[in-house]
């Protein structure tokens, strides 16, 4: 059943969230009976028979099969990354150019694959805020992002791998994570000072707001990891398994 509208933006991703649909219970039934009619042992394939259950069960397919899969990397920027000791102010448009001209191990391991890649700029120009003091986006800037996002399948795939790039990101991944599953900020960063203290800040300027993982999302996340939230969801609906490469991704 829809939620009631109250006419805000996250209405519709909270509807969206509320009808996922299941795995496919006979699609992976189907998957273990053929690994089980294999003149092999279990142990003996490792872990491919369990990718193939999961392959199945989630694309919704008896005879699951990978023949178009397609990398999609977000990138975004925000003035905590740029605030960073470090940090190059250019660093992500080179990265994104980098990509652009194939020259990215991405690049390679996309040829290798024989996989699709497509490389979003999330309005580069305009960081999101710091989030130390500041709401990273608001309800209808992040509602805009996902559905962005949700671009990232269109043209077709069967296996979407999601990965994230842009100064700041990590931390704010990090921040995200501890406002979600709880902890002390270093138990999230890369261990820096800088690091400790932007996330620590971060969650005690936004504290009280991480019930909703939506509003959690929006105040602390970046354009990136919103895109990515909605790749996911729009995947989940057209039955597309996903692999999440990286921390900030996941």
């Amino acid at each position: 059943m829809s939620r009631a509208a109250t006419g805000l933006p996250f209405d519709d991703i909270r509807n969206l969230l509320e009808g996922l649909p299941p795995e496919d219970a006979e699609a992976r039934e189907a998957a273990v009976a053929r690994t089980a009619a294999l003149a092999v042992a279990p142990s003996a394939l490792g872990r491919l028979a369990e990718i193939a259950e999961w392959m199945a069960a989630w694309a919704g397919m008896t005879k699951p099969a990978i023949s178009r899969p397609l990398i999609a990397i977000f990138a975004g920027t925000s003035e905590l990354g740029l605030a960073t000791p470090g940090a190059a102010p250019d660093a992500t448009h080179r990265l994104v150019e980098l990509y652009a001209a194939g020259g990215a191990p991405v690049n390679q391991l996309a040829l290798g694959a024989e996989a699709g890649l497509k490389v979003f700029d999330l309005a580069l120009d305009m960081p999101v805020p710091d989030i130390r003091d500041r709401e990273a986006l608001s309800e209808a800037g992040c509602a805009a992002t996902m559905a962005f996002g949700m671009e990232a399948i269109a043209g077709g795939t069967d296996l979407l791998c999601l990965g994230a790039a842009g100064e700041g990101g990590r931390i704010a991944a990090a921040a995200l994570m501890a406002a979600l599953f709880g902890g002390r900020a270093e138990d999230w960063t890369d261990g820096s000072a800088f690091a400790n203290e932007a996330v620590a800040k971060a969650l005690a300027t936004h504290n009280g707001h991480f019930a909703d993982p939506l509003e959690a999302l929006r105040r602390l996340g970046s354009r990136e990891l919103a895109a990515i939230a909605g790749a996911i969801l729009a995947a989940r609906y057209q039955r597309i398994p996903v692999l999440l490469a990286g921390f900030v991704t996941c």
